[in-house]
């Protein structure tokens, strides 16, 4: 394994870490868009791993051609089984030494382009949070090219996202997690400082949902979580992903399976409404003190009916009636005619939805 240092060598008050594997199409692209949302306020560092195109050449030569500081690592051949989390990992481990003791982690991928104003947008969010999971958006040219068939899949899925919010806004709403807010974190856009990155033991070296699964303890640690609106990356809609996962698997499950999975974060309808009651009593219990997470961890485990339960697009169509129906059953109606609040909530609920590439 190779590293190169690039640039200044003054500390860094931000660092945007990216993993990149075989991506010589679109690097250029992240890497430009990255350096106009870091404006000259840190670095950038790449992890080039188990690479067989010209990734790491063209790397190299963006950073010599625009002087940009940063750190690129060569990792030609990960051990078997690792694959973005020990690329992430190794990324965050050298940005750190050049990091200010103040300075703010950013993780985004090598085929998303972040927006020109990402950096600023994650840091406002950093006011009231310690982890920001920004909004990742399908590239509008790409997806207008799928075939229809995977937004007539998503619909119903769209919809369902709306509802499983305003349950959660109604029966659990988390106060540094206000909408508008979403469900899904990805290593797309990450965002957080080194207090929260050591205290959770860094992000898992696992070939996939290392995103997630670095926010599930996060929040198990009681670490404030924020899924943001305002900070935005657009991602491919490529049907070859570099990994088994991910919004590639996603598009060609829905093009190739009669019945696919829809995502983890959706649960049958009960479920969602028991989820969001023991949650938001729990809140309520501890009332912004330590302790949250451990107990909803304890929850999970000593009582089996509250784990997630993966689904498939047919139960989805079946649940999505009872979740319209459990929804109206929480609303609060005003006597002066005016919109009940469930069904505020939903439609603010919706219109993210439609915001983030969700067909309703």
């Amino acid at each position: 394994m190779a590293q190169r240092t690039y640039g200044s060598a003054d500390p860094w008050a931000a660092a945007i870490t990216i993993p990149a594997r075989n991506e010589a199409d679109r690097v250029s692209a992240c890497l430009d868009a990255a350096a106009i949302a870091l404006a000259g306020r840190g670095g950038i560092v790449v992890t080039v791993n188990g690479s067989t195109d010209a990734t790491l050449d063209l790397v190299r030569a963006w950073f010599v051609t625009t002087g940009t500081s940063g750190v690129v690592i060569d990792d030609p051949a990960p051990p078997v089984g690792s694959g973005v989390g020990r690329a992430r990992r190794l990324a965050i481990a050298a940005a750190c030494v050049r990091l200010r003791q103040d300075g703010t982690i950013l993780t985004t991928d090598a085929d998303s382009r972040v927006a020109p104003d990402w950096l600023d947008a994650n840091l406002a969010e950093l006011t009231r949070a310690d982890l920001v999971c920004g909004t990742v958006l399908p590239e509008p040219a790409e997806i207008s090219a799928l075939p229809a068939i995977i937004s007539e899949k998503g619909a119903p899925e769209g919809e369902y996202f709306a509802l499983t919010l305003a349950v959660r806004a109604l029966l659990d709403p988390v106060p540094h997690d206000l909408e508008p807010t979403h469900i899904n974190p990805a290593g797309a856009s990450l965002a957080f400082r080194m207090p929260l990155y050591t205290d959770v033991g860094g992000i898992p070296d696992i070939a996939v949902r290392e995103d997630r699964v670095f926010v599930e303890h996060a929040e198990s640690r009681d670490w404030r979580v924020r899924h943001s609106s305002i900070a935005q990356v657009w991602t491919s809609c490529r049907l070859d992903g570099r990994t088994g996962d991910g919004m590639s698997r996603a598009l060609r499950e829905r093009i190739d399976n009669k019945d696919p999975v829809v995502d983890e974060a959706l649960n049958p309808a009960d479920l969602t409404i028991l989820q969001a009651r023991v949650k938001g009593q729990l809140r309520r219990e501890f009332a912004g003190k330590p302790g949250f997470g451990a107990a909803w961890a304890q929850a999970l485990e000593t009582r089996p009916e509250l784990r997630s339960h993966r689904m498939f697009l047919s139960e989805l169509q079946t649940n999505l009636p009872q979740l319209r129906s459990k929804l109206a059953e929480l609303q609060i109606v005003p006597t002066d005619g005016s919109p009940t609040l469930g069904g505020r909530v939903l439609r603010h609920f919706k219109g993210i939805a439609h915001e983030t590439g969700c067909s309703l």
